[in-house]
C-alpha cells in the first residue's frame, strides 16, 4: 500500500492501481483507481478536482462522482514525482457553470473549459 507523505512514480501508482499510466483519473475494471493531480490544474486539490471538457476527462469525472469507495490521491511535486496525500472518496460533483465558476479560479481553466467539479472528503 502507499506510505502517507511519500513520492511515488506513475509506474508504481500503476503497477498498484492499474489504469492509463497518463491519465489524471486512471481507470481500472470501469472504475476510477486513483487521482494524480497536477496544481497547476487542481490548485484546491485533494480537495477539489476539476475535470476538463475532454472525451476522457469527462468520463472519467462522470464515474468518480458516482462511486463511492475511497481512492489514493496524489499530487505532482515535479515530473514523474508524485506525493500520496491519502484516500479520499467523492463528497458532491458540480456541473452546472455558475456551481463550477468559483472552483477554477487559478486553475488556468476557463470556466467554459471545465464539465465537472468533483469535491473530496478524506477517508
Amino acid at each position: 500500500m502507499f506510505e502517507l507523505g511519500k513520492d511515488y512514480t506513475r509506474e508504481d501508482i500503476h503497477i498498484q492501481c492499474g489504469g492509463n499510466k497518463q491519465a489524471f483519473l486512471p481507470m481500472h475494471k470501469g472504475k476510477v483507481v486513483a487521482a494524480c493531480l497536477r496544481p497547476d490544474l487542481n490548485p484546491q486539490a485533494p480537495d477539489v478536482v476539476l475535470c476538463n471538457g475532454g472525451g476522457a476527462a469527462r468520463a472519467a469525472g462522470r464515474v468518480l462522482a458516482k462511486q463511492t469507495d475511497p481512492i489514493p490521491v496524489f499530487i505532482r511535486r515535479e515530473i514523474d514525482r508524485w506525493r500520496y496525500v491519502g484516500h479520499y472518496a467523492p463528497a458532491d460533483s458540480l456541473t452546472a457553470p455558475a456551481d463550477c465558476q468559483p472552483y477554477v479560479k487559478g486553475s488556468g481553466f476557463t470556466t467554459g473549459q471545465i464539465s465537472r467539479v468533483i469535491k473530496l472528503v478524506r477517508r
